[in-house]
């Protein structure tokens, strides 16, 4: 198992989210990418409960995290099955904004951009990945800026709904994107949010091992009053914030198993090395996520702790 802090050692570092200076060394987590013995160390903040990578890695380093492996599996996690990757998400947007300007941040290869196209939406994307940006323009027709978030420049009060799914947790300065996003909103315009719940009961057992952790590429950890409290300090009225259902026990349980904290630091399998689980197993691991990860799954949701929040802001008019 991973090393631990003592959770009473305090240092003097500012919450990037709520401004509080009592912060906690929260957790080290060995690094499995080198040979030498070191830690990623984490940060808690003791007011907001936010959580952050302490010494973060510069943007050269996290260069080695974000290969065309990466870039492959993320665009087809968002191409793949697109109903029930992106069906909840849109059903809960619609019911805040129908139609109009949308801007999707960290759009990858389109996935989520494919799955809204219609009459009613014009499509922008912000993407760092130049090759994956070209392969959201040429499948959804958007119009999509190849770069930095913090580098992206859009004219103020253009748009009616921003998106960020699983992209605000990777980002440095995640108050810098409130403060864009407020200024590109309309008035009255929503920006969605949808990011791993560091308070989630699989955090709290899974700890280092948990998949949501995914150290270094996830520079920070939301908990539900963190996001809320950076959304207010930035002018956002909040209008949703939920934990809907979803699992990652199975992932968190094999990094155990394999003596590896989740994330990018923990030692990959090559793609062309990896042997995929035969016919029998895949219809037992099957029969166990539909016996035990479902039921776990809904429970965790209706009691505000399942893996991931997702939240709806508003500018004000």
């Amino acid at each position: 198992m991973a090393a631990n802090v003592n959770e009473e050692v305090r240092v003097s570092v500012v919450c990037p989210c709520c401004g509080e200076q009592c912060s906690a060394k929260w957790m080290r987590v060995p690094r499995r990418d080198e040979d030498c013995a070191s830690f990623f160390s984490l940060l808690r903040c003791s007011s907001c409960s936010h959580t952050w990578l302490e010494n973060q890695p510069t943007p050269t380093e996290l260069k080695y995290y974000y290969g065309p492996d990466y870039h492959r599996a993320v665009g087809a996690a968002g191409e793949k099955s697109p109903k029930r990757r992106w069906g909840q998400q849109v059903e809960v947007i619609t019911k805040f904004k129908s139609g109009g300007l949308v801007l999707d941040i960290g759009c990858s290869s389109g996935g989520f951009l494919a799955y809204l196209k219609s009459d009613r939406w014009r499509l922008y994307g912000i993407e760092a990945d130049q090759p994956t940006a070209e392969r959201a323009r040429a499948s959804t027709g958007a119009e999509v800026f190849a770069g930095d978030v913090a580098d992206a420049s859009f004219p103020d009060d253009t748009f009616d709904l921003v998106t960020c799914s699983d992209v605000l947790e990777h980002l440095y300065e995640p108050g810098g994107v409130f403060r864009k996003v407020y200024h590109w909103l309309k008035p009255g315009g929503i920006f969605y949010v949808f990011v791993p719940n560091i308070m989630s009961w699989e955090a709290r057992v899974f700890r280092s091992y948990w998949y949501g952790l995914d150290l270094p590429r996830h520079l920070h950890h939301f908990s539900k009053k963190s996001l809320g409290t950076l959304a207010a300090y930035n002018g956002f009225r909040q209008l949703r914030m939920a934990t809907p259902p979803g699992c990652y026990l199975e992932q968190s349980a094999s990094a155990i198993l394999h003596n590896e904290p989740s994330g990018a630091s923990a030692q990959q399998v090559p793609e062309d090395q990896r042997v995929e689980p035969g016919l029998a197993w895949r219809l037992v691991r099957k029969g166990l996520r539909i016996a035990t990860e479902v039921p776990y799954s809904l429970i965790a949701s209706s009691c505000g702790t399942a893996p991931s929040l997702q939240a709806i802001f508003q500018k004000g008019n």
